[in-house]
């Protein structure tokens, strides 16, 4: 069957995660660290949201640029660029320590599938060293992912205009969907790739492999999709309702450590079935090739 890797991949990932819980911890504890921050931006994000109402609430519809403009006070816009650099340098700190984690996690995965000892300390300290490299495979992966998206909608964008046909909203709609799931098993094996073979060059063939596993890639992500979504429903069915109306610091960091432990898994499943299935992909192809080799005798 065409989805044989993508579901072995998947159940390969799980029981590596089962086996080796204390990988958990690793992303856990980056959650944690990042939850006091995290609680800040969102106590502060109010601020701008009752901004925003109260200038949509003016009674005069025909509000003129002159009379907007001198509802943004100089305190107002202080605020606005104090918050926003904080958010750069937030996001900046969180996806260092993400990549940190990614590697370590990615690394402690690769040693259990080879039965190498490892410790989290060990682990952590390669995190560290290679966190900027991963930063950087991240991001480019990332620029192409989104460049390749963008392809389909320039092209049907210019067929709309030209036609005005709604049919090609469909098409449109077919057709990323199934991109956007390629591109997304194909960035979870960027990391992986970069583990194994230490070059951020390397990390690059993850959209060759992808598109040359199509259907397999499409079916990983589905199924990463479809766990994704349920972990992270679970926390929010319940904190949701625990927290309704409150946007106190107390109430957000709360939440966010609640919700640690679910983040936790969802990061190391992304990491490590996103290295299983590079693996599960890279044993097919030479599997593949060693059966061609014996066909032809070489």
């Amino acid at each position: 069957m065409v989805f044989v890797g993508a579901v072995n991949a998947f159940a390969r990932g799980i029981i590596t995660i089962t086996k080796n819980p204390r990988l958990l911890l690793i992303p856990l504890i980056i959650s944690l660290l990042l939850s006091p921050l995290s609680a800040y931006l969102l106590k502060e994000m109010p601020v701008f949201q009752e901004f925003s109402e109260e200038s949509l609430s003016l009674e005069n519809e025909s509000i003129i640029f002159e009379e907007y403009g001198r509802g943004l006070s100089e305190e107002a816009i202080n605020e606005m660029v104090e918050f926003l650099k904080f958010l750069m340098i937030f996001m900046l700190i969180s996806l260092l320590l993400q990549a940190l984690s990614e590697y370590a996690v990615i690394r402690g995965a690769l040693m259990a599938e080879n039965n190498q000892k490892y410790t989290l300390v060990d682990l952590l300290y390669e995190g560290v060293y290679h966190a900027f490299q991963v930063f950087l495979v991240n991001l480019v992966v990332a620029i192409v992912s989104a460049g390749v998206l963008l392809v389909p909608v320039f092209f049907f964008g210019i067929l709309m205009t030209l036609t005005e046909a709604s049919a090609f909203v469909v098409l449109l709609l077919v057709v990323e969907i199934p991109l956007a799931l390629l591109l997304m098993s194909a960035s979870s094996m960027a990391v992986p790739i970069y583990v194994t073979t230490n070059s951020i060059g390397a990390s690059l063939s993850c959209f060759s492999i992808a598109f040359k596993n199509k259907l397999s890639s499409i079916g990983f992500a589905a199924l990463l999709l479809v766990s994704i979504f349920l972990l992270l429903a679970i926390p929010a069915s319940f904190i949701g309702l625990l927290f309704l109306g409150r946007t106190d610091f107390m109430a957000n960091l709360v939440s966010n450590i609640l919700q640690a432990p679910f983040q936790a898994i969802v990061q190391a499943l992304i990491a490590i079935c996103g290295l299983m299935l590079y693996l599960e992909l890279i044993a097919k192809r030479k599997s593949f090739e060693e059966e061609i080799t014996e066909e032809l005798g070489i």
